[in-house]
């Protein structure tokens, strides 16, 4: 049993390291299609020219990083702050949910956390341990 929680420990904290890593990459590659989107509801001519529109439709909340894989969502032109258009029709039809970016980091902080947990109970069960067997091989 002396033997074993400090290599299962030393176990723990490679694994942490490995996990931390791997989800630092997925984070990256999940996210490196996001784009700064304003959603839009068309709307009608006749509604455009009564509101003074742009013609483009009604904008739904604000700019946001969000992560749309589908090309024809996109509206033609583009919207405040240099943001991309997307239909809210378009992706109500066809069912799809766009990812925000800061949904990937809140989950990937998340994880690091978990993973920074059982990288230090790694450290825990290891480090006394490494202490005491190299005191006790300097004695004798």
């Amino acid at each position: 049993m002396r033997r074993f929680l400090p290599r299962f420990g030393f176990v723990m904290m490679m694994t942490a390291l490995i996990l931390a890593v791997s989800i630092l990459v997925g984070a990256v590659f999940t996210t490196r299609g996001a784009q700064l989107v304003q959603r839009v509801e068309p709307g009608t001519t006749g509604s455009a020219s009564l509101f003074g529109d742009s013609g483009q439709g009604t904008l739904i909340g604000s700019p946001q990083l969000l992560i749309i894989r589908d090309e024809q969502a996109f509206l033609p032109g583009r919207g405040p702050a240099g943001s991309r258009l997307v239909s809210e029709q378009y992706l109500r039809e066809h069912q799809l949910y766009p990812l925000q970016a800061k949904t990937v980091g809140f989950i990937r902080d998340l994880l690091l956390l978990g993973t920074l947990g059982l990288f230090v109970l790694g450290a825990a069960l290891w480090w006394p341990r490494r202490k005491v067997a190299v005191a006790r091989a300097g004695i004798r």
